[in-house]
């Protein structure tokens, strides 16, 4: 099978849940090499994914497991909230503000040391609680999305715990995940890389999505 043809299972199973008004009919699965993984796009009306990821995390998935993860963006398209953007913009936005103003000491000449250090000090609290309120929200989206594609496996495929589903598909993804990045980088490296990106605190664990899922009604 050609790398032309080679994703043509996922394009096969994004067709049929377009026949079955599962995803809307105008909507687009998009090869990206941009896109890291698999991603819903709302203001382009389409679903990207990036071969790569597919070829390595997707591809020995059953038919059950990549129809739950279509439907999950598609989830992100129907029910997802515009706000989401809006609130990734937010950081940027002090920052936008200082760089249009005059410094502090041109705009308050006897502005006291401990002020200037006040004022600094509200605008990193800015950044934070901002990148605080859009990880929160990207949580309530992953329900959301989750929710959507739950309800379209109970109701359409008869699958009685699409729990099961989301638990297989996401601690595969982990553990390839996991043994992609040891294969790419030493021990001393890997430990950098831990303490400059750690995982954010309010992101939604494995156990919290099956679960929600599992209690959510048919």
């Amino acid at each position: 099978m050609n790398r032309t043809n080679g994703n043509s299972r996922l394009h096969r199973i994004f067709r049929e849940l377009q026949e079955k008004g599962l995803i809307g009919r105008e909507r687009r699965l998009v090869p990206c090499p941009l896109t890291l993984s698999m991603r819903a796009y709302p203001a382009l009306n389409c679903i990207r994914y990036r071969r790569g990821f597919y070829d390595r995390h997707l591809s020995r998935a059953s038919d059950d497991m990549l129809r739950f993860v279509l439907l999950h963006e598609e989830g992100h398209i129907r029910k997802g909230s515009t706000l989401l953007s809006f609130l990734l913009a937010l950081p940027i936005l002090p920052y936008l503000l200082l760089l249009h103003l005059p410094s502090i000491d041109a705009l308050f000449p006897g502005l006291l040391p401990a002020a200037k250090i006040v004022s600094i000090a509200v605008i990193l609290l800015t950044v934070f609680f901002s990148y605080r309120a859009y990880y929160r929200r990207m949580c309530d989206e992953e329900f959301t999305a989750d929710r959507y594609a739950t309800e379209a496996m109970r109701r359409c495929y008869r699958i009685r715990d699409p729990g099961t589903l989301l638990q297989n598909l996401l601690s595969d993804l982990v553990a390839g995940r996991l043994a992609s990045s040891r294969r790419r980088r030493g021990g001393l490296s890997r430990v950098i890389s831990g303490l400059l990106r750690p995982e954010p605190d309010c992101r939604p664990s494995i156990s919290e999505r099956v679960q929600r899922v599992r209690d959510s009604k048919a």
